[in-house]
């Protein structure tokens, strides 16, 4: 898939090159993204993305052992399947730039094409999944290794971070909840069918200003979010992280949420990282940590790899 998207934009140069229209431009990458989508979805149906086998894995494994979060598993686990969230928010997507769209202009169209399609290649897809993964292992206790990220204990070590209890990796993605307000602040709301992680921990609030400052890694956030969140969705990211720091009171100092990456990734595809460098950044993060922290700075810690290896 990585040549797939190389070749769109060789063949987008080439038809610019030529004097073809951007109209005759943006079919050619429609054309392309929706091939590529279709072949995304035969990969996961005949079981070649990785993350979504372990998905499916940790799923079974755990329905046995805590019978209580059957439901909440079988929410995360339709993501091994193009029924899940990741999956339907592309195609919805793709929908969006379609020719019927009217509410994105042609370039702005273009731009969303070029992410979707490092989105839809199977390396990244796989990628993505390793959040909803890594929930499952955290659920575990740690009898379940996660999957391209460090241990836990290591990476709120790492990134100095709080420890918010398990699915902590999918807070601030708008694929299982949204950011609410109440008494002036914006505060996490899980989607109803993910509702158990709130009632896991007494439904505590947890506030975006709290969250922003103090967050751990999460794939979506550190590494994929531009390829996975619309231009519409990283406008309402602005306007929530907007928001909190005007309202934000507090003896510190308010920190964004994506001034700068957080480390923890471990063995992810050189599609996913290279696509990262130029991922949408916080207006107000700093040139000194633009860029995306590779996970070799992490090598002195142990990864989790295998399907059941501890904490």
């Amino acid at each position: 898939m990585k040549y797939k998207t190389v070749l769109l934009l060789v063949t987008i140069g080439m038809l610019a090159s030529c004097g073809a229209s951007m109209e005759d431009q943006y079919r050619t990458a429609l054309v392309t993204v929706e091939k590529n989508l279709a072949s995304l979805a035969k990969g996961i149906n005949t079981g070649t993305i990785r993350n979504a086998t372990i998905l499916k894995q940790y799923s079974r494994i755990l329905k046995r052992q805590r019978p209580e979060l059957a439901p909440l598993l079988t929410e995360l686990e339709a993501d091994a399947t193009t029924s899940g969230p990741v999956y339907k928010g592309l195609q919805e997507r793709l929908a969006g730039a379609g020719p019927q769209a009217r509410d994105l202009t042609l370039t702005e169209k273009m731009k969303e094409l070029e992410s979707l399609n490092t989105a839809v290649q199977p390396a990244v897809y796989n990628d993505a999944l390793s959040d909803p993964v890594n929930v499952m292992a955290d659920l575990s206790e740690g009898k379940l290794a996660r999957v391209n990220a460090i241990n836990k204990a290591a990476e709120l070590q790492a990134n100095k971070a709080k420890d918010y209890g398990a699915g902590s990796q999918l807070m601030g993605n708008h694929h299982y909840g949204h950011w609410s307000y109440g008494m002036g602040a914006a505060y996490w709301m899980w989607y109803p069918r993910y509702s158990y992680f709130g009632a896991m921990y007494g439904r505590n609030r947890y506030y975006y200003g709290d969250w922003a400052g103090n967050r751990g890694y999460s794939y979506y956030h550190d590494v994929g979010r531009n390829n996975y969140t619309s231009a519409r969705q990283r406008s309402t990211q602005r306007a929530v992280e907007q928001r909190a720091r005007k309202n934000y009171r507090s003896d510190k100092p308010f920190r964004s949420a994506y001034s700068k990456s957080r480390s923890g990734a471990s063995g992810i595809s050189k599609a996913s990282t290279t696509r990262a460098k130029s991922a949408f950044r916080s207006p107000y993060a700093s040139k000194s940590s633009s860029k995306y922290q590779s996970s070799t700075r992490n090598s002195r810690f142990r990864t989790s790899r295998g399907a059941r290896r501890g904490k």
